[in-house]
């Protein structure tokens, strides 16, 4: 009877400790060329934040304040008033004129991918750890670094969109790359350059490889 018991206590052991067991999925890594032939990469928006941000900011449900908005008083509401473009009709100041030199700043870049099949897919971009005297002195190479804190850091986040379902995304997160920042006009919302990443896909054991991707705007 102690022999029977002390086998059925082992089989319900051993199968509860397996049953426990997380079984991560395995795929095929995947290479994307964002310069292909028939491929579209547009900048939808892009910003300049105070501190040093660890991810890219999404400017559909921005976090922080983009310091490239500017500011002016409104006589009719009687108060400060912030919006994206330089008032024409008075004087304005944009946000980041009043950020001393010596401060962290991130710039957070928005993109759309368009394949060659006409698939659009996202991206997200931070350059972090720089200051303005920094993104006065271009070509500028920012490249990954898990250290939040890291100056010249790059961080990438990419949605690419599965062909058989237009409403599911694989999401890969870089963990090697790097990004140039080749121009930048503040006053004019302009910005180029290039960039190139690794990054796992969230939820999966697969490897996402993005080369050759240049933004202008």
């Amino acid at each position: 009877m102690r022999t029977l018991s002390a086998l059925v206590l082992f089989l319900f052991l051993y199968t509860g400790l397996f049953a426990q067991v997380t079984l991560v999925r395995e795929a095929p890594n995947d290479s994307f060329n964002l310069a292909c032939t028939d491929c579209t990469l547009t900048i939808t928006d892009f910003a300049i934040t105070r501190g040093q941000h660890a991810i890219p900011m999404n400017m559909r449900k921005p976090v922080s304040v983009n310091l490239l908005m500017w500011r002016y008083y409104d006589d009719i509401l009687r108060k400060e008033v912030l919006m994206a473009n330089e008032p024409f009709w008075t004087t304005g100041v944009q946000l980041i004129e009043e950020i001393p030199d010596t401060v962290m700043l991130s710039l957070h870049l928005n993109l759309d991918w368009t394949d060659s099949t006409g698939m659009a897919h996202r991206f997200y971009l931070v350059l972090a750890g720089l200051t303005k005297h920094d993104m006065s002195r271009l070509p500028l190479e920012t490249t990954y670094d898990p250290d939040t804190y890291a100056i010249f850091r790059f961080a990438a986040i990419a949605q690419i969109v599965k062909e058989d379902d237009e409403d599911d995304w694989e999401t890969y997160d870089s963990f090697e790359g790097s990004c140039f920042l080749n121009s930048l006009n503040t006053k004019t919302r302009s910005v180029g350059g290039t960039f190139s990443f690794i990054g796992n896909r969230i939820g999966m054991e697969k490897l996402g490889i993005f080369t050759n991707g240049v933004f202008q705007k």
